[in-house]
């Protein structure tokens, strides 16, 4: 009796952990975790009509992965140096896990437009962006009136008798012209066919007009001299657009721009070949270790961070701060010199 004594207060012990366990599991925060990702080949990702397939090196795009946390993996998150948690309020803007993958898609697509014209310009060639009238919606909020009547790829062409020619309009016209809880018609465009739909205004923290809930941009359509396909592979966000933009610009000329090295990069793309700061640069970093890469390029507003991941992990590679897309065709070249 003497010895079984401290083995059952052992499985009781057990147990009771494994019944927290599951009692945190399912209880829920108000955080999201940032953790590392994965690489996509880009020469396996774009093809540009008649471009040229390089066959030393690869150019990489890197991205993060978002989940929701519980109080379980929160304590988990909060021991892990490779993660980021953050307020999902903040992460997400409102929307709940399904919505903001929507969000990314969109903008993902987006990028691959901007992409596809800031790389033929580098190239050479004549290729410009093309704004269609009109707001488009790219989030719907889940606690917003729109919710259910609204979905991303709507494009809203006039809000009650106002005619939409621009996304900046709307919230002058809601503001002017509507007032907290009225029914307003919306003239959207969705699949070739043009709805009216009314929606019943409300207030939005942080948004001074009477509102429905949506997250809106402009319509833009590339008009490039060389066709391109990109398959994202499943993957959202903006982020990958520099990149894209690279191995477009590699393919149209020719130019091997990795010569036999592993080079990654992240960055949010202009159509006029800006390179915009993105989220989850330090993870990024992590990812593209252990990719094999040796340089990395990141906008410039990320560089402090980045770079400081790096020394804390002690990675051995060469991170280039970049604030447009010449300048990060400089530094790859430069790179191999």
């Amino acid at each position: 009796m003497i010895k079984r004594k401290p083995l059952k207060w052992i499985v009781w012990s057990v147990v009771l952990l494994i019944v927290v366990a599951i009692v945190l599991w399912f209880i829920p925060t108000s955080y999201v975790v940032i953790y590392p990702g994965v690489t996509g080949n880009l020469a396996q990702m774009v093809k540009v009509q008649g471009g040229k397939q390089r066959n030393h090196g690869n150019l990489l795009m890197v991205a993060v992965g978002i989940a929701p946390v519980n109080e379980l993996t929160y304590i988990g998150s909060r021991l892990d140096p490779n993660v980021e948690l953050l307020k999902s309020s903040y992460a997400m803007g409102g929307l709940n896990m399904k919505q903001y993958v929507q969000y990314n898609v969109s903008l993902m697509n987006n990028s691959k437009l901007a992409a596809e014209v800031a790389g033929e310009r580098l190239a050479g060639l004549h290729a410009y962006v093309k704004t269609v009238p009109g707001a488009l919606v790219v989030g719907v909020l889940k606690n917003g009136n729109a919710q259910g009547k609204l979905q991303p790829g709507d494009l809203i062409t006039k809000i009650g008798p106002y005619p939409i020619t621009n996304p900046n309009q709307v919230h002058g016209i809601m503001k002017k012209h509507f007032t907290y809880g009225e029914i307003v018609p919306f003239t959207i465009e969705r699949h070739h066919q043009t709805l009216i739909v009314p929606i019943r205004t409300t207030h939005i923290p942080q948004d001074s007009a009477p509102a429905i809930g949506v997250l809106i941009s402009a319509l833009q359509v590339p008009v490039i001299p060389r066709p391109v396909t990109i398959n994202s592979e499943g993957i959202g966000g903006p982020s990958a657009g520099m990149m894209f933009a690279l191995e477009i610009y590699s393919q149209i000329t020719g130019k091997n721009l990795a010569k036999g090295r592993i080079i990654a990069g992240t960055g949010e793309i202009t159509p006029s070949g800006q390179v915009q700061p993105i989220g989850g640069v330090a993870q990024k970093v992590i990812t593209v270790h252990r990719s094999g890469a040796t340089v990395f390029l990141c906008p410039a507003a990320n560089y402090a961070k980045a770079e400081a991941m790096a020394k804390r992990k002690g990675y051995q590679m060469k991170i280039y701060p970049v604030t447009n897309l010449t300048q990060a065709l400089h530094d790859i070249e430069q790179s191999a010199t």
